[in-house]
């Protein structure tokens, strides 16, 4: 993964050459053609995704609640608080995301305590949204 590509989601601006670095080398890539799922409601968590290019939406139970679109951050919740996912999402658009799994995020997260910082808020601010 480039660091360029990185620098320019929100999630990972902040973040200084070094720490750019690690995360490029943890994450990966994932292109989702429109109408596939990310995310399936119920299915254990294995990766999170920040997109790049595209729009998804959220499913609750069939109901969408919400739409996402580039340098949003879908599916932190599951592998941050070990927990089936709450919602599935579907790309309404071909979606071009930088992915990062489980082990690599528990990883990155003791190695930069800002970023799971910054993780767990937008978890918290879900979890809100979702009710």
């Amino acid at each position: 993964m480039e660091l360029e590509r990185l620098m320019r989601l929100p999630l990972f601006a902040e973040l200084d050459q070094h720490d750019l670095s690690i995360v490029a080398h943890a994450s990966g890539e994932s292109e989702i053609a429109e109408g596939d799922l990310l995310i399936e409601q119920g299915a254990p968590p294995s990766e999170m995704f920040v997109i790049e290019s595209g729009t998804a939406e959220v499913l609750r139970d069939g109901e969408r609640i919400a739409t996402l679109g580039p340098g949003d951050v879908v599916g932190e919740m599951g592998p941050i608080k070990l927990q089936r996912r709450m919602a599935s999402v579907r790309a309404t658009t071909p979606v071009l995301a930088v992915t990062l799994g489980s082990d690599a995020l528990a990883s990155i997260a003791r190695e930069m305590p800002e970023l799971a910082v910054d993780l767990r808020a937008e978890v918290e601010r879900r979890e809100r949204l979702l009710g």
